[in-house]
């Protein structure tokens, strides 16, 4: 744990002081020769991938009810805008044998070098036994830029799972790593 901690520090110390400092373009319109351009701009339409490993949980409002297993799982979006992009996901939680369908959106801030994103997902909860159900999952999260391909980020998401006779509740904590391409 005092590894990732030290690493966490050093990435943020470093990422904080590389930022190039901005100066005159010379050159025509979309182009960057020489030094200057635009500071907090990045490039639209990036694809990325992010690996989620963490936990589920369900029924916290009874501590000796509590249930929760091991989460992992993968999703796949395309940021439109540094600030806006759609993704699609896969989730497994390993306590309720069930698998997370998602597609949904994502709003983003970048901070250099942290992104605060929330995101709003609709879902298809499939277990292994027992019937399939829709659901909605508002999350938020934090990601901390490595590199401008690599992100290391902490999520939250809140699902509500609507069956036939009541809502189930289910929040998911998961840490993930984000490659851009």
């Amino acid at each position: 744990m005092k590894h990732l901690l030290y690493t966490l520090a050093i990435a943020i110390l470093l990422g904080s002081s590389a930022s190039a400092q901005t100066g005159r373009t010379d050159g025509a319109e979309e182009s960057e020769f020489g030094k200057g351009g635009y500071p907090f701009g990045s490039p639209s339409h990036r694809v990325y991938l992010n690996t989620a490993f963490g936990s589920g949980f369900f029924d916290l409002t009874d501590v000796n009810k509590t249930r929760t297993g091991f989460l992992y799982g993968i999703e796949l979006g395309v940021e439109m805008d540094q600030w806006l992009g759609i993704q699609a996901g896969y989730n497994y939680l390993s306590d309720r044998d069930m698998s997370i369908f998602s597609l949904g959106s994502r709003f983003a801030y970048a901070f250099d070098p942290f992104v605060y994103h929330v995101s709003l997902n609709a879902g298809l909860y499939a277990p292994t036994e027992g019937s399939r159900n829709f659901g909605l999952a508002p999350g938020a999260g934090i990601d901390i830029v490595l590199h401008k391909r690599v992100r290391i980020g902490l999520d939250y998401k809140h699902d509500f799972i609507f069956t036939d006779n009541r809502t189930t509740d289910m929040d998911r904590i998961y840490a993930g790593l984000k490659f851009f391409f």
